[in-house]
């Protein structure tokens, strides 16, 4: 889901147009993953999975979309509060990243609960749908320069961040960092597959997943709530990447 990426409204000065193509163009990728791969007949008995994965996917994105958006919109609530029907302005952008990641496990959660099945088993079949996204979201923050680093004196080796003001200020290569970095971890996790335990790959994704939003959010500078000198993003994104190595170390004890 957008991984801490954050777009401001075009009327506080932003311009999205990548963004919702990258982002659609993950969803759709994610999808065809879990139809072509997570629903095969000959997966083994403990991975296989009574209700449709599909499912669990497009439960997963609502969730996590509404998240995103809520937790934009409470972040700059004195802005929205000022123009609350920008509230519904979705295609202005607006969307935050470790929000929707936190709707989209807890969209998941519940789903698992309601079928009655294995949270481990969903979150392995949705570990490389949900990598996939979180690439294509980083990378339309690198053609739309949202979640822009922290200025330069001189030019970043091969690589230079910009941000969405369209300025001359040479920034980090922030979303640059996310996107390779998480197509890094597509890749790690298509070569898993397969190989471990029930519940680990998806423990894995979320862990890398988070890793990265935290690793970037430490070189970024657009604007954001802070909590004890802390970007929220950081500290939250910390916090999810904790749980993901609890979860495997939890998984692996349980076995």
């Amino acid at each position: 889901m957008s991984a801490a990426m954050v777009s401001l409204p075009s009327s506080l000065g932003a311009a999205t147009i990548s963004y919702p193509l990258f982002f659609t163009a993950g969803v759709a990728a994610g999808m065809l993953w879990l139809i072509a791969v997570e629903t095969e007949p000959d997966l083994a008995p403990r991975q296989r999975l009574t209700n449709d994965p599909v499912i669990a996917g497009v439960v997963m994105l609502a969730t996590g979309l509404f998240m995103a958006r809520l937790t934009f919109i409470l972040l700059h609530g004195s802005y929205y509060f000022s123009h609350p029907l920008e509230i519904f302005y979705i295609w202005q952008g607006g969307l935050s990243g470790i929000g929707g990641f936190a709707g989209a496990l807890i969209g998941l959660g519940i789903y698992a609960r309601v079928r009655g099945e294995s949270f481990t088993a969903y979150a392995d079949a949705l570990a490389i749908p949900g990598a996939i996204i979180a690439s294509s979201c980083w990378l339309g923050c690198w053609m739309d320069g949202c979640a822009y680093g922290i200025p330069l004196e001189s030019q970043f080796p091969l690589l230079t961040g910009f941000d969405m003001f369209n300025s001359e200020t040479l920034r980090w290569p922030t979303q640059a960092t996310g996107a390779i970095f998480s197509l890094l971890s597509v890749g790690v996790l298509i070569t898993l597959k397969g190989r471990l335990p029930q519940g680990i790959l998806g423990m894995v994704s979320l862990t890398s997943i988070a890793l990265g939003v935290f690793m970037v959010s430490l070189f970024r500078s657009d604007p954001i709530l802070l909590i004890a000198g802390f970007r929220i993003d950081t500290m939250a994104a910390l916090g999810l990447a904790l749980l993901g190595i609890g979860g495997i170390l939890i998984v692996k004890r349980n076995q």
